[in-house]
């Protein structure tokens, strides 16, 4: 779902890189990405608030206190292309070189002719520059797969029991038990199908992340301090101790 709060930090996001970036031209200076966390998850497991509070202790721990963090969900990628004339904003935030290796990288994902699905191709060649400037998370939208050769990128997968689900989507969209269930059943689908038939891989191979967690013992705070943990001990030069 997008939110407000969420779309104004994502374009103060943009903004402020893209300022940085005619800066950086003028005075000729390179600057390395920052880091960039991708989140997966299973519906119902509550990875919205858990990437909203992961966000808040990776900035707070940020030894760049300057840049601007933002989280970008699938709703949210979408929005940003249309109101930002995305990738092709972002795209004059990198060097010649990089330009090179994120064509490359479009090749091996896609081949040499893009897919006929224009969104899927915008999007993830979305993801490849917001991963290219970092200081973001990413959910969903098999940012892992398409970031898996990065090395500022931490990969997340998110996962709950279906009881725990069905109680949390209950809650948020006021259904009925047989509401819920069958809702998350639809939104794994989807999720999975999206992963299978672009990039071809299954959603739930654990090779394809960093660390699996699953929420059903852990508050929302635990969880998060755990994750937060494992991303500044693994990204350590990003952030202070």
């Amino acid at each position: 779902m997008l939110v407000s709060g969420a779309y104004e930090k994502a374009k103060l996001y943009i903004e402020t890189h893209s300022r940085e970036k005619e800066e950086l031209i003028k005075k000729k200076i390179i600057v390395e990405p920052g880091p960039c966390i991708t989140i997966s998850r299973q519906t119902g497991a509550a990875a919205g608030e858990i990437s909203e509070l992961l966000l808040d202790i990776l900035k707070s721990k940020s030894k760049n206190k300057k840049r601007e963090w933002a989280i970008f969900d699938k709703n949210l990628i979408e929005k940003v292309i249309e109101d930002h004339n995305l990738p092709d904003k972002l795209s004059n935030y990198h060097t010649e070189e990089k330009h090179s290796f994120l064509n490359s990288m479009m090749n091996e994902l896609f081949g040499i002719h893009p897919s006929p699905i224009r969104l899927v191709y915008k999007t993830t060649k979305t993801i490849l520059q917001l991963a290219q400037i970092g200081n973001c998370i990413i959910v969903g939208r098999a940012a892992n797969i398409i970031l898996r050769n990065l090395d500022n990128t931490y990969h997340i997968r998110i996962i709950a029991p279906l009881k725990k689900r069905i109680k949390q989507v209950q809650s948020y969209f006021n259904f009925s038990e047989d509401e819920a269930k069958k809702f998350i059943e639809r939104e794994d689908e989807k999720r999975r199908e999206y992963v299978k038939h672009y990039f071809h891989k299954d959603i739930d191979d654990p090779s394809l992340y960093d660390l699996i967690i699953n929420t059903e013992r852990h508050s929302l705070e635990e969880t998060t301090q755990i994750l937060s943990n494992a991303i500044i001990t693994r990204l350590s030069k990003y952030f202070v101790a």
